[in-house]
């Protein structure tokens, strides 16, 4: 290179570094016709990509590679000219030509890693990444780079593995952190992530990033709280990021306080009206807090924002179905499989709809996805799962979020245990008393302490499993009654023990006529007050006592353990008024937690049975399990409660949507599950007077049979 061409060189790659692209573009093109240096043309290409004159660019990359067909630099150089302009294919050939140029030449073999990653081919990114770190084992990119494509194999251990050195290599290095923690949280480890994702926001206290992985490790660990607290964090310190806030929003709604989440989505929307994931999360808040049109609206316009995403067809079906239109629901379902096959709450639709049909091995498959929906409810055991035909010299079975599912599917551990298996089921702390009584044969429990995980023959599988393992068509299943009520509890409640009546106001000490009343004169005496005293008449007999009802019916009219699930198998209080206006019929509360103060605000509510509020205090249903005995019926929507009467043997009438749970499929008055209860179905989507109409007069069916028995 002459001097002038030093020179002017020089110059070119100053005004390059000053970011004077198209004066430094200049030059290197004049010295490109005159000076045959590679330098100059690899500047060139560069400043090309960089100014985003793709055509440009790859034509002076195939300039270069003509002038040096034997440099593999040449070949990079138009690779990545190709790669710039996403041709995937030939910018992967000319990275392959490079590294078989020169097999040392770590640089090419990392660009055909990322472009294979890019293609979806990580298995074959990884061999490339490895490549590389045989030649420079502290190359940090690449083992970066290796972490995610082993990841997205399935292989998650060695990407742990790759992070954890990563770490090691680079501990100043936040981004290293965050990528271990990711992998800590796709392998269930939530602790560990959590305290990974410390050391993170400890190098960089405002990641959002750092923020919204301590919310998916909190979720992991079903602490509904902080990640509502990290996902706000997260939030605050990304808000141009808007998406965040559909996080934030679903914490909310699964904590139970859907205004909240709407008020969330309403800010986020104000900020950018487009995002399809806030929209979708605000239809789902709408639906909780029971507006079907207007969560239909948000669901249709996050569908058209974003037909790829998956959970907003899923939302959609959901709708649809609350609204009764199952062949709606059906097209939503098939779009979210086609957005993306592996969605775990397509799938898991698509799974129930299969049961709903009797459809059962497809069914059964699909509803393995369940697991991908809400956080595990208990930690995977560090021994493996059981395959269902290995044999086993222990089995725990993890218990299911819902008690509908632990009562549905407790019948199961009958079929292990017949099978001579040592079964231990693995349940929340206030479940234990009543699951117990499943099957004395099956040890009941909250905590593994004192299992070595380490003894061989020990394996796991959740509840819901097991019919795809051992029992696919529920026709063979145990038959109920399978659960008995402790006799204590039925002694317990052999005569009501009552809601205390609330306290009269205490007078206020400044108002003396609350002191001391003056009853004008002409007051009648109160009642039952001994008027011969007085000089009137003698009081009258005391009335005799009202008989006792002919029917008692326990009532509950949503399903307190999990509310935020599925709000639209919930109804409305006043549906009951009918049974109330029935003569010796007396109605008795069975409702959970705070629902039950619904029944100051409807006109029959004076006239319920309110118990105990100690009822259940010391476990889940392990008073009305007894209570039940003393019942002649239950009348209900689709809640946990039915269960338990279904699998006690007691009659029960439930009130069902037009397209209901699976389990009560889509047609006839009976459940094959549970004999003792009988349908009662929407024939018009959120028409409940009906259903109720017909539930009052198959009541007043049952009260002319008994009188006339």
């Amino acid at each position: 290179m002459s001097t002038d061409a030093r020179a002017a060189f020089s110059r070119a790659t100053e005004l390059h570094r000053q970011g004077k692209l198209d004066e430094a573009i200049e030059i290197y093109r004049r010295l490109a016709k005159s000076t045959p240096a590679f330098e100059v043309q690899r500047l060139l290409v560069f400043a090309l990509l960089q100014t985003r004159r793709f055509k440009d660019a790859l034509a002076a990359a195939r300039r270069a590679c003509e002038a040096f067909p034997a440099l593999a630099g040449a070949h990079v150089l138009l690779g990545a000219a190709f790669q710039a302009s996403r041709t995937w294919d030939k910018a992967l050939a000319a990275y392959e030509a490079a590294a078989a140029l020169d097999p040392a030449l770590a640089e090419a073999q990392y660009l055909a890693g990322n472009v294979l990653v890019a293609l979806g081919r990580h298995a074959e990114a990884v061999a490339r990444f490895d490549a590389v770190l045989a030649l420079d084992p502290r190359a940090a990119e690449a083992l970066s780079n290796r972490a995610a494509a082993l990841s997205r194999e399935g292989r998650l251990h060695d990407a742990l593995r790759d992070c954890e050195a990563l770490t090691a290599m680079q501990p100043w290095e936040p981004r290293h952190w965050l990528s271990r923690a990711s992998a800590l949280l796709e392998l269930g480890r939530f602790d560990e992530a959590g305290a990974v994702v410390a050391e993170a926001l400890r190098l960089d206290p405002g990641s959002a990033d750092a923020h919204f992985l301590r919310g998916q490790a909190c979720l992991g660990r079903a602490d509904m709280a902080g990640a509502r607290f990290a996902f706000g964090a997260a939030l605050a310190a990304a808000p141009d990021r808007v998406a965040l806030a559909a996080h934030l929003a679903r914490a909310l709604r699964h904590q139970g306080e859907p205004e909240e989440a709407l008020a969330v989505c309403d800010t986020a929307l104000a900020r950018d009206p487009a995002c399809a994931a806030v929209m979708q999360e605000r239809a789902e808040a709408r639906r909780a807090l029971g507006d079907l049109s207007g969560a239909l609206a948000d669901a249709e316009a996050a569908a058209a924002l974003d037909p790829a995403l998956a959970a907003a067809q899923v939302t959609l079906a959901l709708l649809k179905l609350d609204l009764g239109d199952a062949e709606g629901a059906a097209a939503a379902r098939a779009s979210a499989l086609a957005a993306d096959a592996g969605f775990p709450p397509a799938r898991y639709l698509a799974g129930m709809e299969h049961l709903a049909h009797g459809r059962w091995a497809e069914g059964w498959d699909l509803y393995e996805a369940r697991a991908g929906l809400l956080p595990p409810v208990h930690p995977l055991p560090p021994f493996p799962r059981w395959d269902g035909k290995e044999p086993v010299e222990e089995l725990v079975v993890l218990g299911e979020r819902g008690m509908d599912d632990l009562l549905h599917f407790g019948r199961l551990l009958r079929v292990l245990a017949d099978r001579g298996l040592r079964v231990r089921l693995l349940t929340q702390a206030g479940h234990v008393p009543l699951l117990a009584r499943i099957d004395a044969r099956v040890r009941v429990v909250s905590d593994l302490h004192g299992l070595d995980p380490a003894r061989p023959g020990l394996r796991w599988v959740p509840l819901a499993s097991l019919p795809g393992l051992l029992a696919p068509d529920p026709a063979t299943w145990p038959q109920p009654p399978y659960l008995t009520a402790d006799p204590g509890r039925v002694g317990r409640w052999r005569t009501w023990r009552l809601a205390e009546p609330p306290a009269p106001p205490e007078p206020d000490p400044a108002d003396a006529d609350a002191i001391a009343p003056q009853e004008p004169e002409g007051t009648p005496p109160p009642p039952g007050a001994d008027l011969s005293a007085a000089g009137g008449e003698p009081a009258p007999e005391e009335a005799p006592a009202p008989r006792p009802p002919r029917l008692r019916i326990g009532i509950a009219w949503q399903d307190d353990s999990q509310p935020a699930a599925d709000p639209g198998r919930a109804l409305p209080l006043s549906a009951f008024a009918p049974l109330a206006e029935l003569e010796d019929v007396e109605l008795v509360s069975l409702q959970g937690g705070a629902a039950e103060k619904q029944l100051d605000a409807v006109p029959f509510g004076v006239g319920v049975v309110r118990l105990a509020a100690d009822r259940d205090a010391d476990g889940t249903f392990v008073d009305t399990a007894g209570i039940l005995q003393h019942l002649d019926l239950v009348v209900s929507g689709d809640s946990a409660l039915v269960h338990l009467a279904g699998a006690r043997g007691r009659p029960a009438f439930l009130a069902l949507r037009v397209v209901p749970d699976w389990r009560w499929g889509r047609v006839g008055e009976r459940a094959a599950l549970y004999p003792s209860v009988r349908l009662f179905r929407q024939r018009k989507p959120g028409e409940w007077d009906e259903v109720f109409a017909r539930i009052a007069g198959a009541v007043e069916d049952l009260l002319r049979m008994k009188e006339a028995s």
